[in-house]
């Protein structure tokens, strides 16, 4: 399938579709169903359509009908959507890469050509905060990577890990009703966890447990720099020695893996 879509391009669509008083957010996309869209949509339908105005003079009738096509197309995209989410391959289209080696070169790369600095170098170089950080922002501190492409790998280790909504739906704390209600409610919490305790769907001691799993089952930052040919596997192992080294220099030496 070679459609792509990006998210600025879906949440415009579902903006379109379902206004402005729907909050839109990744749990929302998680869950939301082609059902709802063509309800949405049928909605949306009978109140743009053009024939509706067929009294209005031309000049409104060509704006309701780029209307209406705006319509048609941001349900299209949804529609594109829900093909690549429940084939698996859903990733919001971005900049294309560069080969690895102009990609080092850009975000810091004289690290795969020159030796990388001790821990004394590391820490009176002044790159780095005199502070426990993680890896990403480690790499981004170091000039290793720059700050596009770490909002890149946090959004895609973001999109491994299991949605609360499903977690909870597996252990039996929230039935499918209390999910989507949770996800329709607006002024309760930015979060599907904090909207869920605030509403007395589940306890705050449930929701550290959600999130703990949660944060179990996500993939490590450090496989998205592997996997796209920013780093090779030892330089990527090398790069976490030295992270672990840095946050034992300022009381955390217990950071997981890359």
């Amino acid at each position: 399938m070679s459609v792509r879509i990006s998210e600025s391009d879906l949440f415009e669509a579902c903006r379109a579709l379902f206004g402005n008083d729907v909050q839109l957010s990744p749990d929302f996309f998680s869950y939301l169903q082609p059902s709802g869209a063509k309800s949405a949509y049928r909605r949306k339908v009978k109140e743009t359509h053009p024939d509706l105005f067929g009294n209005e003079g031309s000049t409104l009738q060509r704006s309701r009908t780029e209307v209406f096509q705006k319509l048609r197309s941001s349900y299209e995209t949804v529609c594109d959507y829900f093909k690549l989410r429940d084939s698996g391959l859903w990733a919001p289209a971005c900049t294309p890469r560069q080969p690895a080696a102009q990609q080092r070169t850009h975000s810091g790369g004289r690290y795969a050509h020159q030796r990388p600095p001790g821990r004394a170098e590391t820490a009176a170089s002044g790159f780095l905060p005199r502070q426990v950080l993680q890896i990403g922002l480690f790499l981004y501190y170091r000039r290793l990577i720059d700050y596009r492409l770490l909002m890149e790998a946090l959004f895609w280790q973001r999109r491994q890990r299991p949605n609360l909504g499903d977690i909870a739906l597996r252990w039996g704390w929230l039935s499918e009703d209390e999910v989507n209600c949770i996800l329709g409610v607006r002024g309760a919490g930015r979060r599907f966890g904090e909207k869920a305790v605030r509403l007395d769907y589940i306890s705050q001691k449930q929701l550290q447990t959600l999130l703990f799993y949660q944060r179990s089952r996500q993939q490590k930052l450090g496989r998205f720099f592997v996997e796209n040919a920013l780093f090779s596997h030892e330089e990527m192992e090398e790069l976490a020695r030295q992270h672990r080294e840095h946050n034992q220099l300022y009381g955390d030496g217990s950071m997981f893996r890359w």
